[in-house]
């Protein structure tokens, strides 16, 4: 019976400890980053995009290790073409307003007939659109903004335009005396429809011309700076 008794009290001392072993946790080890450093490294990374952005936003290339910045750059644009440049985003500036004024707005079916014949007039002359934009630097959105603004401002001019048979035979006199050449009866209807179309197309530009002179007299233009 006494070492029944001794087993008892072992077993008992045993679990005694065991639960106070669990009750103990073990310590916790943390490392604590004053917020400084945090803020630090913010910085570092908002300085870092910021460099990359800026490269390319306020330097045009590196000589030599040597950065050329584009306000340099666009410095000189400006003095060679600073003017002519203002001057033509001022009459588009002017040309919209009157149009929105006026509720006008050219729609892109429009737009894609006028692309397509132009498309059409380049081809017959042995070359592409791509090709000829490409030589006057520019890109096929470009042209688009321009056969848009073309539109708009015909819309907002009297387009109705009238040519007589007697300025048409005026023009035809003037282009046989400057070229020499004998207009046969053959040709002389389709040369009559060609006369009409570019006597059209002279009165229609000279009525966008008048009216953009009007708009631009009439607007109240700050220029800031003086080429």
């Amino acid at each position: 019976m006494a070492k029944k008794i001794r087993t008892k009290k072992t077993v008992a001392k045993k679990v005694v400890v065991e639960e106070a072993v669990t009750k103990v946790k073990a310590p916790k080890f943390t490392v604590k980053v004053p917020k400084k450093v945090y803020l630090y490294v913010l910085i570092l990374v908002l300085v870092t995009i910021a460099g990359y952005f800026a490269r390319k936003t306020f330097f045009a290339a590196s000589v030599n290790g040597q950065l050329v910045s584009r306000f340099s750059v666009i410095h000189d644009l400006e003095k060679q073409g600073g003017k002519k440049v203002l001057d033509t985003i001022i009459l588009k500036t002017l040309i919209n307003q009157e149009a929105k004024k006026r509720k006008l707005s050219v729609y892109q079916k429009e737009l894609n007939e006028e692309m397509q014949k132009i498309e059409v007039n380049i081809s017959s002359q042995g070359t592409t659109i791509e090709a000829l934009l490409a030589q006057q630097g520019m890109t096929k959105s470009d042209l688009t903004e321009e056969i848009k603004l073309q539109l708009l401002v015909t819309k907002l001019v009297d387009n109705n335009i009238k040519v007589s048979q007697k300025e048409i035979d005026i023009y035809l006199e003037s282009q046989k005396n400057q070229n020499t050449l004998d207009l046969g009866n053959a040709t002389l209807g389709l040369d009559r429809v060609k006369a009409e179309s570019v006597l059209r197309q002279q009165k229609l530009q000279a009525k966008i011309q008048a009216f953009v002179a009007d708009l631009k007299a009439k607007a109240k233009i700050n220029y800031f700076i003086n080429y």
